[in-house]
């Protein structure tokens, strides 16, 4: 396989095995997207990961982490499929450390997924992730 820039890991077309970023990244019969740290802007809900995906199904699951705590805020996290909310959790007066939730989830093949995080109880600006890993089939 070819080496990317003459060194390092070899060119996985059609990917980012090692990143982060809003969009899908296929390896073999596995996908995963990756946000890193988004902070959001504060009272209005942000965008953590939006990709398309492929004529296949990914069955695995989501997971929403924030890392920055306040004991009055309330943070909110939305999924969407095609522009319509199909799941959300909502963490009350977030006191504690950084915090992390599972989801499983079924993603149809052509689907628009939207993963979004808001900061519902104030305009304050919090750092927030999310994550989706699952097997693709055919």
């Amino acid at each position: 396989m070819a080496l990317v820039g003459g060194g390092g890991a070899g060119n996985i077309a059609g990917s980012n095995p090692a990143g982060t970023g809003s969009t899908l990244n296929y390896v073999g019969e596995f996908a995963y997207a990756n946000s890193g740290v988004i902070t959001t802007d504060g009272g209005n809900e942000s965008t953590l990961l939006e990709f398309d995906t492929a004529g296949s199904v990914i069955v695995g699951r989501t997971q929403f982490s924030y890392l920055s705590i306040n004991q009055s805020d309330d943070i909110l996290f939305r999924i969407y499929f095609n522009g319509e909310i199909i799941a959300g959790v909502q963490y009350p007066h977030v006191n504690t450390g950084s915090h992390t939730n599972y989801f499983e989830i079924i993603i149809p093949p052509y689907t628009n997924v939207k993963i979004t995080g808001d900061n519902v109880e104030s305009s304050t600006n919090r750092d927030l992730t999310a994550m989706v890993i699952g097997r693709v089939y055919a």
